[in-house]
C-alpha cells in the first residue's frame, strides 16, 4: 500500500529561539518548525525510508527516554555558534559550526549519523531549548503519519529517496515538444507572459514604442490605452515603422515616448545593458517600460539568442530608472514544463501558479523614468 521512499533533505538552524528548517542559498522563506513530531520525522527518515517501517520507529520513538550515556555526548554541542546549522541528508546528521562555511571549507564539522540511528532522538536532545509543541500523542495511526509526511514533503524537508525518483516521459534526451510547446498549446513562458500584461495594460499610456514586436502582438497586447504605437524591429516588415537596430540610441529622438513595451527581445541583444539605457533616453521623464525576459526556456537563435535574465540581473540593468517593480513567475514543475516543451494546458493553474523564487521562468519589470 504504501510504497513510496522518502530521504531528509533540511537544514536546520535557531534564531532567537525558534527553530528553522532554512533552505540553502536560496531566496525561500525559512519554514518555522513548530512540533516535535516533525523533528522526529525528519531524523528517522535520514536512515530508514520505507514510510510503513518509519512509522513503528516513530511509534517506538515517542514512548522512549533518550539514554544518558547519548545525553553526555551530545551536551559538547549545546554551545556552539550562533551561524551553526544541522544538516540532515541520507545517512548524515551534520553539525556545521561556522553556518555554510563548514560545509565550503570542511571545518568544524562534527557527524552524528551513527548516534542518531541509535536512538532517533538526537534532534530532539539538541534543540530542547526551543519551544516546541507536544504532539505525538496526536498522530495515533499510520494515516495520520502519512498526512505529515506528505505535509513535510509540500514543504520541501522529505524528498524521494535516493535512487527511487521516477522519470516517466521525462527521462529522454530530445524535448517532448520540439517548438516550446506549440504543437500541443499555451507554451509555459507565454502563459506568464499573459499574467503580466494583464497586470500592466492599464499602465500603458500616450505614445508608446514595441522594441523587437510585429502588428500581430498588438492583437495580444490588446493595450488600448495609448494614444499611438510604433514598432521597431531589425527587419523592415508590414507594420514596422522604425527600422534599426535597438544598441543604436541614434535611431529615436531622446523623450519620444511615454511607454515602451518589450516582449523576450532582450535575449537576442548582445549588449542588452545598452539596449535598456537607450529606451531610458526614449522615455519621456515619468514614461515607464514593459520588459519580460526568459529565465528558463531553451535555445532560440532568432536572430541570436546571447543570455538567460535572473531577477537580480533584471533589477540591476534596470538601476538607474527611478522606480521599478518585478514580477517574477515559476516554480519547479513549470520550469521542467518550459524546457521540455510541455504546455500550459498539462499543468493546473495550481501548479502553474505556485511560485518558487528559485526557479524563475519568466522574469517581468515595470520600471518608470
Amino acid at each position: 500500500m504504501f510504497r513510496k521512499k522518502y530521504v531528509t533533505n533540511a537544514f536546520l538552524k535557531v534564531e532567537d529561539s525558534r527553530l528553522y528548517a532554512i533552505f540553502a542559498w536560496s531566496k525561500k522563506t525559512a519554514e518555522i518548525i513548530t512540533a516535535k513530531s516533525w523533528l522526529i520525522m525528519l531524523e528517522i527518515f535520514v536512515h530508514e525510508h520505507s514510510l510503513e517501517k518509519a512509522y513503528q520507529l516513530f511509534q517506538e520513538i515517542k514512548y522512549a527516554t533518550i539514554p544518558e550515556k547519548a545525553i553526555i555526548e551530545l551536551e559538547q554541542y549545546r554551545n556552539l555558534s550562533q551561524d551553526s546549522i544541522i544538516f540532515l541528508a541520507d545517512g548524515n546528521v551534520t553539525i556545521f559550526g561556522r553556518g555554510f562555511r563548514s560545509f565550503i571549507e570542511k571545518d568544524m564539522q562534527f557527524e552524528l549519523g551513527l548516534l542518531s540511528q541509535a536512538t532517533y532522538q538526537v534532534l530532539l536532545q539538541l534543540f530542547s531549548q526551543c519551544q516546541l509543541k507536544d504532539d505525538l500523542e496526536c498522530i495515533e495511526n499510520i494515516e495520520d503519519f502519512s498526512k505529515l509526511v506528505e505535509d513535510l514533503e509540500r514543504i520541501g524537508l522529505l524528498s524521494p529517496a535516493t535512487g527511487s525518483v521516477e522519470w516517466g516521459d521525462l527521462k529522454k534526451a530530445v524535448p517532448i515538444c520540439q517548438a516550446f510547446g506549440l504543437t500541443r498549446g499555451t507554451p509555459i513562458d507565454r502563459y506568464y507572459i499573459n499574467q503580466f500584461i494583464e497586470e500592466i495594460r492599464s499602465q500603458v499610456f500616450g505614445n508608446l514604442l514595441e522594441v523587437g514586436g510585429t502588428p500581430k502582438d498588438k492583437d495580444f497586447y490588446q493595450i488600448n490605452s495609448s494614444t499611438s504605437s510604433k514598432i521597431l524591429n531589425l527587419e523592415a516588415g508590414l507594420g514596422v515603422d522604425i527600422v534599426g537596430d535597438v544598441h543604436d540610441v541614434s535611431i529615436i529622438e531622446p523623450e519620444s515616448f511615454d511607454s515602451v513595451i518589450s516582449v523576450n527581445v532582450l535575449e537576442h541583444c548582445y549588449a542588452p545593458w545598452i539596449a535598456v539605457e537607450n529606451i531610458y533616453t526614449w522615455l519621456k521623464p515619468g514614461g515607464k517600460c514593459f520588459i519580460t525576459v526568459p529565465s528558463a526556456i531553451r535555445v532560440h537563435t532568432t536572430p541570436g539568442d546571447y543570455w538567460r535574465f535572473l531577477p537580480d540581473g533584471v533589477g540591476w540593468i534596470f538601476k538607474n530608472f527611478s522606480r521599478q517593480q518585478l514580477y517574477v513567475y515559476g516554480n519547479p514543475i513549470s520550469v521542467i514544463a518550459s524546457y521540455h516543451g510541455i504546455a500550459a494546458e498539462e499543468l493546473t493553474i495550481e501548479e502553474l501558479d505556485v511560485f518558487h523564487p528559485d526557479y524563475p521562468v519568466v522574469t517581468c519589470i515595470v520600471a518608470e523614468k
